[in-house]
Protein backbone atom coordinates (compact mmCIF):
# COMPACT_ATOMS: atom_id res chain seq x y z
CA UNK A 1 0.00 0.00 0.00
CA UNK A 2 1.26 3.48 -0.78
CA UNK A 3 2.51 5.50 2.17
CA UNK A 4 -0.20 8.16 1.64
CA UNK A 5 -2.75 5.76 3.15
CA UNK A 6 -0.74 5.24 6.30
CA UNK A 7 0.28 8.89 6.62
CA UNK A 8 -3.35 9.96 6.26
CA UNK A 9 -4.45 7.41 8.85
CA UNK A 10 -1.77 8.41 11.38
CA UNK A 11 -2.58 12.10 10.91
CA UNK A 12 -6.30 11.47 11.40
CA UNK A 13 -5.57 9.48 14.57
CA UNK A 14 -3.51 12.30 16.04
CA UNK A 15 -6.14 14.88 15.11
CA UNK A 16 -8.93 12.83 16.72
CA UNK A 17 -7.17 11.74 19.90
CA UNK A 18 -4.31 14.21 20.28
CA UNK A 19 -0.66 13.46 20.88
CA UNK A 20 -1.35 11.41 24.02
CA UNK A 21 -3.99 9.29 22.26
CA UNK A 22 -1.71 8.77 19.28
CA UNK A 23 1.13 7.66 21.55
CA UNK A 24 -1.22 5.26 23.32
CA UNK A 25 -2.21 3.78 19.93
CA UNK A 26 1.44 3.34 19.06
CA UNK A 27 2.00 1.40 22.29
CA UNK A 28 -0.89 -0.90 21.34
CA UNK A 29 0.84 -1.88 18.09
CA UNK A 30 3.23 -4.80 17.99
CA UNK A 31 6.86 -3.73 18.33
CA UNK A 32 7.69 -4.55 14.70
CA UNK A 33 4.72 -2.58 13.30
CA UNK A 34 5.47 0.30 15.66
CA UNK A 35 9.14 0.34 14.63
CA UNK A 36 8.27 0.38 10.92
CA UNK A 37 5.37 2.80 10.93
CA UNK A 38 4.98 4.96 14.03
CA UNK A 39 8.21 6.94 13.94
CA UNK A 40 8.62 10.35 12.44
CA UNK A 41 11.20 9.20 9.89
CA UNK A 42 9.92 9.26 6.32
CA UNK A 43 8.03 6.12 5.40
CA UNK A 44 9.07 4.22 2.29
CA UNK A 45 6.85 4.80 -0.74
CA UNK A 46 5.25 1.38 -0.32
CA UNK A 47 4.38 -0.26 3.02
CA UNK A 48 3.08 -3.65 4.09
CA UNK A 49 -0.69 -3.84 3.97
CA UNK A 50 -0.62 -5.78 7.23
CA UNK A 51 0.78 -2.69 8.97
CA UNK A 52 -2.23 -0.57 8.00
CA UNK A 53 -4.54 -3.38 9.10
CA UNK A 54 -2.74 -3.46 12.47
CA UNK A 55 -3.33 0.29 12.89
CA UNK A 56 -7.04 -0.11 12.11
CA UNK A 57 -7.38 -2.97 14.60
CA UNK A 58 -5.56 -0.96 17.29
CA UNK A 59 -8.04 1.90 16.81
CA UNK A 60 -11.07 -0.42 16.65
CA UNK A 61 -10.07 -2.24 19.85
CA UNK A 62 -8.85 0.94 21.53
CA UNK A 63 -10.25 4.45 21.29
CA UNK A 64 -13.03 3.62 18.80
CA UNK A 65 -14.43 1.03 21.24
CA UNK A 66 -15.96 -0.96 18.37
CA UNK A 67 -18.12 2.03 17.39
CA UNK A 68 -18.75 2.20 13.62
CA UNK A 69 -19.54 5.94 13.74
CA UNK A 70 -16.20 6.73 15.35
CA UNK A 71 -14.44 4.56 12.76
CA UNK A 72 -16.29 6.34 9.95
CA UNK A 73 -15.20 9.71 11.32
CA UNK A 74 -11.60 8.49 11.45
CA UNK A 75 -11.74 7.00 7.94
CA UNK A 76 -13.16 10.23 6.52
CA UNK A 77 -10.30 12.13 8.15
CA UNK A 78 -7.81 9.61 6.79
CA UNK A 79 -9.09 10.18 3.26
CA UNK A 80 -8.92 13.94 3.75
CA UNK A 81 -5.29 13.77 4.92
CA UNK A 82 -4.19 11.04 2.51
CA UNK A 83 -5.81 12.30 -0.70
CA UNK A 84 -4.31 15.74 -0.85
CA UNK A 85 -5.82 19.02 -1.95
CA UNK A 86 -5.60 18.46 -5.72
CA UNK A 87 -7.46 15.13 -5.66
CA UNK A 88 -10.10 16.52 -3.33
CA UNK A 89 -10.63 19.50 -5.64
CA UNK A 90 -10.93 17.22 -8.65
CA UNK A 91 -13.48 15.13 -6.77
CA UNK A 92 -15.48 18.22 -5.85
CA UNK A 93 -16.02 19.04 -9.52
CA UNK A 94 -16.73 15.42 -10.49
CA UNK A 95 -19.89 13.39 -10.50
CA UNK A 96 -20.07 9.77 -9.36
CA UNK A 97 -20.69 8.81 -12.99
CA UNK A 98 -17.48 10.52 -14.15
CA UNK A 99 -15.54 9.11 -11.19
CA UNK A 100 -16.58 5.46 -11.68
CA UNK A 101 -14.36 4.81 -14.74
CA UNK A 102 -11.33 6.30 -12.91
CA UNK A 103 -11.73 4.20 -9.78
CA UNK A 104 -9.43 1.46 -11.04
CA UNK A 105 -6.60 3.94 -11.64
CA UNK A 106 -7.13 5.51 -8.20
CA UNK A 107 -6.96 2.03 -6.64
CA UNK A 108 -3.68 1.25 -8.41
CA UNK A 109 -2.14 4.49 -7.11
CA UNK A 110 -2.74 3.33 -3.53
CA UNK A 111 -2.53 -0.47 -3.62
CA UNK A 112 -0.31 -3.00 -5.36
CA UNK A 113 -2.67 -5.91 -4.61
CA UNK A 114 -6.28 -6.65 -5.44
CA UNK A 115 -8.45 -5.69 -8.35
CA UNK A 116 -11.24 -3.15 -8.15
CA UNK A 117 -14.12 -2.98 -10.62
CA UNK A 118 -16.78 -0.30 -10.88
CA UNK A 119 -20.09 -0.47 -12.69
CA UNK A 120 -23.00 1.93 -12.77
CA UNK A 121 -26.18 0.14 -11.75
CA UNK A 122 -28.64 3.00 -12.14
CA UNK A 123 -28.29 6.73 -12.71
CA UNK A 124 -27.70 7.20 -8.95
CA UNK A 125 -26.06 3.94 -7.95
CA UNK A 126 -22.70 2.30 -8.49
CA UNK A 127 -21.31 -1.09 -7.53
CA UNK A 128 -17.66 -1.43 -6.54
CA UNK A 129 -16.24 -4.95 -6.36
CA UNK A 130 -12.89 -5.68 -4.74
CA UNK A 131 -11.31 -9.00 -5.73
CA UNK A 132 -8.20 -10.82 -4.53
CA UNK A 133 -7.41 -8.55 -1.62
CA UNK A 134 -6.72 -9.33 2.07
CA UNK A 135 -9.32 -6.77 3.18
CA UNK A 136 -12.11 -9.04 1.93
CA UNK A 137 -11.37 -11.61 4.66
CA UNK A 138 -11.41 -9.11 7.56
CA UNK A 139 -14.82 -7.78 8.68
CA UNK A 140 -13.38 -4.51 10.02
CA UNK A 141 -11.53 -3.81 6.77
CA UNK A 142 -14.69 -4.50 4.75
CA UNK A 143 -16.42 -1.84 6.83
CA UNK A 144 -13.46 0.49 6.33
CA UNK A 145 -13.44 0.07 2.55
CA UNK A 146 -17.19 0.61 2.29
CA UNK A 147 -16.78 3.88 4.22
CA UNK A 148 -13.79 4.95 2.10
CA UNK A 149 -15.81 4.45 -1.06
CA UNK A 150 -18.88 6.17 0.42
CA UNK A 151 -16.87 9.15 1.59
CA UNK A 152 -14.98 9.55 -1.67
CA UNK A 153 -18.25 9.62 -3.62
CA UNK A 154 -19.63 12.12 -1.08
CA UNK A 155 -16.74 14.44 -2.03
CA UNK A 156 -18.19 14.65 -5.55
CA UNK A 157 -21.34 16.56 -6.44
CA UNK A 158 -23.44 13.68 -5.03
CA UNK A 159 -25.56 14.30 -1.96
CA UNK A 160 -26.71 11.91 0.77
CA UNK A 161 -24.41 9.03 -0.23
CA UNK A 162 -25.12 5.69 1.42
CA UNK A 163 -23.28 2.38 1.24
CA UNK A 164 -24.13 -1.25 1.82
CA UNK A 165 -21.58 -4.01 1.54
CA UNK A 166 -21.42 -7.78 1.50
CA UNK A 167 -19.07 -10.58 0.60
CA UNK A 168 -19.91 -12.43 -2.58
CA UNK A 169 -17.64 -15.45 -3.02
CA UNK A 170 -14.14 -14.08 -2.47
CA UNK A 171 -15.03 -10.49 -3.34
CA UNK A 172 -16.23 -7.48 -1.38
CA UNK A 173 -19.22 -5.87 -3.09
CA UNK A 174 -20.13 -2.32 -2.10
CA UNK A 175 -23.23 -0.63 -3.52
CA UNK A 176 -23.34 3.15 -3.25
CA UNK A 177 -26.49 5.22 -3.73
CA UNK A 178 -26.96 8.98 -3.68
CA UNK A 179 -29.57 11.68 -4.15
Amino acid sequence: MHRKSLVGFRTACERMWGKTGYESLCRDLSADVRDRTAGMSPLPDWNALEDLIAWHLAVWNGPAKHDEKIMAQLIDGSVDHGFGYVKRFLLSVSTPQSLAPRVVALWREEFSTGRLEASLLEPRSVQLTLHDHPYVAIPLMRLVMAEVYRYVVSLTKAKHVSAVHAVHGSALVVVLRWA
